[in-house]
């Protein structure tokens, strides 16, 4: 059995009953997180931009903009809300698929979930198969993918997102494989546009690619049942470092959702090793920050390539600069807000100044830790290590730090009794019959 079938197979044959606890309460904390970030996403430009387009081409009111009370197509649905989702760089990650696995996957069964009534269980179920789908993937292709400059939360996020609404429309083997291969010619998303409208825009078309992929084979719609592994396919063209051994002991894996790492920083998540670094250094020694003469930051040589703009010109850029988050966190600046990444603050004299102390440098040894060492000008010398990308254990705490981030994002725009509602909808997920109480939260 080749590798797009075996796939298609494990994605055909999930169940609620089978994912492990954490797998499910991980599932239910990055769908909460997932709609607090996209509703406070919902009116930057770029999503604007695509609303207004979704308004002018019209089309069957099937699924809610989250947080409006506008209803568009599900294919618009999907779009938007990937896009708001991803806006802020907020939402989640996962170190097996290099990138963002909530949000090319929940757009598209909250979407289905509201068109077609499917239950909380059934929801979790087929989130789960999604962000499955792209950690498998994300450990068959390797290193290789991302590094050359692919954005996997696109092209993995595409594969996640079919799998995802194959579960809730009920496809077959034969015809997840099909939308696998219908999903995997569209599969895109290029590294060279982070920092503009464009890497959001990955993440909503990958959920898009996902809906309609699976929505075509369920009518027929064919294309190559061997996407993943034939001569000139999807890990032929993007992945050199394709593995089909990793591919099976990743496929045997019962859940990948426990491991999904949340952001409590509005940035690029390779900039958050260094604003933890950074601030455990100022609030554990008794330096003061403008008497530092030089900040060395110690990183794997794939952050060049993803978060080290030097001088940037926008809030958006300023989420990809370590050296500007760091800066950042030495002036005391709120990483954490939303609302401070803006163009003129990439021009503020005192951030500036603190950016120009910085140089970023690459590991001698391969080192999984970020490393922010600070000299004062009294030659006194500072280091700290960091690697953020560990997963919770403690999942009530993690709940803890969840609802403080959605919170802090959702109740000054919808109050704190819908925020709650919200909040409780999506912590008995399983037990709901349907996901009404949720958008009548959300949108009323």
């Amino acid at each position: 059995m080749k590798e797009t079938v075996q796939l298609a197979t494990r994605v055909a044959a999930s169940k609620f009953d089978n994912i492990p606890a954490p797998a499910r309460e991980a599932s239910k904390q990055a769908l909460l997180d997932f709609i607090g970030v996209t509703i406070a996403g919902m009116e930057e430009p770029l999503v604007k931009i695509l609303r207004q387009q979704a308004q002018e081409q019209g089309g069957n009111p099937q699924a809610s903009i989250i947080g409006t009370a506008e209803k568009v197509n599900i294919q618009q649905a999907t779009l938007i809300n990937g896009s708001a989702g991803h806006a802020h760089d907020y939402d989640d990650v996962q170190m097996a698929m290099s990138g963002h696995p909530t949000v090319p996957v929940a757009p598209v069964v909250l979407a289905l979930a509201e068109q077609y009534g499917h239950s909380g269980a059934e929801v979790i179920n087929a989130f789960c198969a999604g962000v499955d789908t792209e950690c498998i993937l994300g450990i068959y292709a390797g290193s290789s993918h991302y590094n050359k400059g692919w954005h996997a939360t696109g092209t993995l996020g595409s594969f996640g997102a079919t799998a995802a609404a194959a579960v809730l429309l009920g496809l077959n083997v034969d015809q997840i494989a099909q939308a696998f291969g219908i999903a995997g010619t569209q599969a895109a998303g290029l590294k060279a546009q982070f920092g503009t409208m464009c890497k959001p825009l990955h993440a909503g078309h990958a959920a898009a690619t996902g809906t309609q992929a699976a929505t075509l084979a369920m009518q027929g719609f064919t294309s190559r049942s061997d996407i993943l592994e034939v001569d000139q396919g999807f890990m032929d063209t993007q992945a050199e470092s394709a593995d089909i051994e990793k591919f099976a002991k990743a496929l045997g894996k019962p859940s990948f959702a426990q491991d999904i790492c949340f952001k409590y920083h509005a940035a690029c998540y390779l900039t958050h090793s260094a604003i933890e670094a950074t601030n455990n250094l100022c609030q554990q020694n008794a330096f003061d920050p403008q008497h530092i003469r030089a900040i060395t930051i110690e990183v794997d040589e794939g952050h060049f390539k993803v978060c080290n703009i030097l001088q940037p010109q926008t809030g958006l850029e300023a989420k990809f600069s370590l050296r500007f988050t760091v800066a950042m966190t030495l002036a005391g600046v709120d990483t954490s807000s939303i609302a401070i990444f803006t163009d003129a603050l990439t021009l503020d004299p005192e951030l500036t100044k603190f950016r120009d102390l910085i140089t970023v440098k690459a590991h001698e040894r391969k080192n999984a830790d970020t490393i922010v060492s600070i000299e004062t000008q009294d030659n006194k010398n500072y280091r700290e290590a960091v690697n953020v990308a560990i997963p919770a254990t403690d999942l009530d705490a993690q709940w803890d730090k969840l609802i403080h981030k959605f919170t802090t994002l959702v109740t000054p725009k919808f109050g704190e009794q819908r925020a709650q509602k919200i909040i409780q909808v999506c912590k008995s997920l399983e037990e709901q019959d349907n996901l009404a109480p949720l958008f009548d939260a959300l949108t009323n």
